[in-house]
């Protein structure tokens, strides 16, 4: 389950997994290390689960996929609805549509009506097709968001943008205090003088100057104050700073879980479709 996860509203669905919407942002070995690095916090393995699926224990439906998809949120049925798409023919998941439909609007959590959906999900886990659907409504709830946030803002770094991709992961792309956006708020506010860095990347933040990466550090301290499921992403992302890895372009050492050093490489995938012999 996403340490944190904060259900955001529904959102239209805009872009296809792996293409971006945004000029900036992280791309290719960047964005795969990134996606293998917060796979690692949520779930504890460099893969993406698009297989899973289970009632929630608070009756809030069934969550699944990549993002712990929920019937009531509404999101599962942005998945369905871009998988619908992709097939353009009646599929597995159609005989649900019009249950899956009234659940997004009303936010029940009742799963009548979706007998055997987890069976149907699971059994779809390594469909090209079905995959490309999580991955487009992930993109558009939190890559892409957080992407345009980095952008804006002026971060160049990847781990500047790997920060904001994780953060909305964990705690929500939108603007409330304990999401991404009221987090760069917050941590914009201690700006209170110039500050050099060795980043070579400098933001204007309330009329000062301040290195990207001394700016990041207090990204990550104000974050902290969040994330009440413990601190693995956080340590491992200092870690990477304390290293002075900014940039990425092949393999990355990071911190695991339990803290221990490790490394993530671009031989390998996040998506369990990438066959790669070399793969962990």
């Amino acid at each position: 389950m996403l340490c944190n996860f904060i259900r955001l509203p529904v959102l239209a669905i805009a872009t296809l997994f792996l293409s971006s919407s945004v000029k900036a942002g992280l791309s290719d070995c960047p964005k795969n290390l990134a996606f293998q690095l917060t796979n690692i916090f949520q779930f504890g393995d460099i893969k993406s689960p698009y297989g899973n699926c289970e009632a929630d224990s608070d009756g809030s439906g069934y969550s699944s996929g990549i993002a712990n998809f929920n019937t009531a949120s509404g999101d599962t049925w942005d998945v369905i609805q871009a998988y619908h798409e992709l097939t353009n023919v009646e599929d597995a998941f159609s005989k649900y549509d019009k249950v899956l439909a009234e659940r997004a609007e009303s936010g029940s959590g009742s799963v009548v009506g979706l007998e055997n959906f987890c069976d149907v999900w699971t059994g779809l886990a390594l469909d090209a097709k079905f995959i490309s659907a999580q991955g487009t409504v992930y993109d558009s709830l939190y890559f892409t968001p957080s992407q345009n946030s980095a952008d804006k803002l002026g971060l160049k770094h990847s781990v500047s943008q790997a920060v904001f991709y994780d953060t909305a992961v964990s705690r929500g792309a939108g603007s409330g205090k304990t999401s991404l956006g009221g987090i760069i708020k917050e941590t914009s506010k201690k700006v209170t003088s110039d500050k050099t860095g060795d980043s070579e990347s400098n933001l204007s933040i309330n009329g000062y100057s301040i290195d990207e990466i001394e700016w990041l550090k207090l990204f990550l301290d104000v974050r902290a104050k969040y994330d009440t499921h413990g601190k693995a992403n956080i340590n491992s992302f200092k870690y990477i700073i304390e290293n002075g890895k900014f940039d990425w372009v092949d393999t990355l050492d990071v911190l695991n879980n339990k803290g221990e050093v490790g490394d993530i490489t671009c031989a390998n995938s996040f998506n369990p479709l990438d066959i790669n012999p070399n793969q962990n």
